[in-house]
């Protein structure tokens, strides 16, 4: 009798292990509970959903407007169309906004570099008009390049009507969009020289202004060093939050909520639940060679041979319990001809996860190879003319 109840307990405890393991591998669905218009959770690297909650639904998102005017003023920095040096001259359109500022004054003297300080720091409506009058002469003409970069972007559901978030007519976002160009923003890494300040001042020969970040994450919740928050009356309570830990970005997106502690409380239950049931995997790394990459022929080279090299990372957000096993194939091109420049394009590297195709990358080439002239193929010839007569003479 014993020796039965022994095997029941025994058999009881494995199944109990198998359901046990079961149930630690399955995420738990997230659960919302508060009262907003929208929510969403994002992995930025790749932009994989988590969560979503009326990510489509149009409403207003108040100064995460700013974010797209951020993305315009980085792109004509990188264009070299502005400088962070450049100063510009207050006007009074800018001087006499309402709402957030850093009390800018008609005629004041400020440069580019204060101006991105004052919007991503301290969300300052006036440094966001000052910035707009800057790249494109007027707020309208700055207006229409918001909407043209949101259509190239794919925010389907956004409409711009000014460049800083006030209520105004015809005026609308979702949380997608609001995803969408947090993940363009972030791409710009001069946005981080910013972002992540809690307390810091703004120095002109006229007047020293204290500023406070918006983003209480930013110094309460570890990792988080953007993106952007916004306040007005039909809004409510908003922000696009991110926060990066162990080599993984999140970003949550919490649109109208009643106050602004749930605003916060919110984004952060939202990474929560990002960095307990997620990871990010590096597949691929830069510059890495795999079986059949290396030692390719190449024709008419000063050099026979060269090695092929992944583009870029790929990495895979996973479950952290789940353990894939990931392959990766080398498709050189068949003919790979000289003048070959490192980095250009020779081929791809498609990467199979538990055997079926997850994503491709670039196969690039390692080195130069610089094409064969005439003039070497008269001095090979004579080398080998030369040997050859010399060994027949032996």
């Amino acid at each position: 009798m014993k020796r039965i109840i022994s095997a029941l307990l025994a058999v009881l405890l494995i199944f109990s292990g198998v359901f046990c393991s079961k149930a630690q591998a399955e995420v738990i669905e997230f659960k919302l509970n508060y009262d907003v218009s929208a929510a969403m959770l994002v992995e930025f690297e790749t932009g994989r959903v988590l969560y979503s909650y009326n990510e489509t639904k149009h409403v207003p998102i108040a100064s995460i407007t700013k974010v797209m005017t951020l993305i315009l003023a980085f792109e004509a920095i990188e264009k070299g169309t502005l400088a962070y040096d450049k100063i510009i001259t207050v006007s009074p359109e800018a001087s006499a906004m309402g709402g957030s500022g850093v009390f800018l004054y008609t005629g004041e003297q400020v440069s580019v570099e204060d101006l991105f300080k004052a919007i991503i720091v301290a969300s300052a409506n006036d440094a966001c008009l000052a910035m707009a009058e800057t790249i494109a002469g007027s707020q309208t003409q700055f207006v229409s390049m918001m909407n043209n970069r949101a259509k190239e972007l794919g925010m389907a559901d956004t409409n711009f009507v000014n460049c800083t978030g006030l209520p105004d007519t015809g005026y609308y976002s979702c949380a997608r969009d609001v995803a969408i160009m947090s993940r363009e923003l972030m791409k710009h890494e001069d946005y981080f020289k910013w972002s992540s300040i809690w307390l810091d001042t703004m120095d002109s020969l006229q007047n020293k202004t204290v500023i406070t970040n918006t983003n209480k994450l930013v110094r309460f919740y570890k990792g988080c060093d953007g993106t952007k928050t916004g306040f007005t009356n039909d809004a409510m309570h908003c922000i696009s939050a991110s926060a990066k830990r162990n080599d993984v970005r999140f970003i949550a997106i919490v649109l109208g909520a009643r106050s602004s502690d749930e605003r916060f409380a919110l984004a952060k239950e939202l990474l929560n639940y990002g960095f307990a049931n997620y990871k990010s995997r590096i597949v691929v790394e830069k510059g890495q060679c795999f079986d059949g990459s290396t030692n390719l022929r190449v024709r008419l080279g000063k050099k026979d041979y060269i090695n092929g090299e992944a583009a870029q990372n790929i990495s895979e957000l996973t479950e952290i319990s789940e353990k894939p096993e990931y392959t990766v194939t080398s498709v050189p091109d068949e003919y790979i001809t000289a003048p070959v420049k490192k980095g250009d394009k020779i081929g791809s590297f498609i990467i199979y996860k538990n055997g079926e195709e997850l994503s491709r990358v670039d196969m690039t080439a390692s080195e130069d190879v610089e094409r064969i002239t005439y003039k070497d193929y008269i001095s090979a010839f004579f080398s080998r003319w030369v040997w050859c007569s010399e060994s027949s003479s032996e």
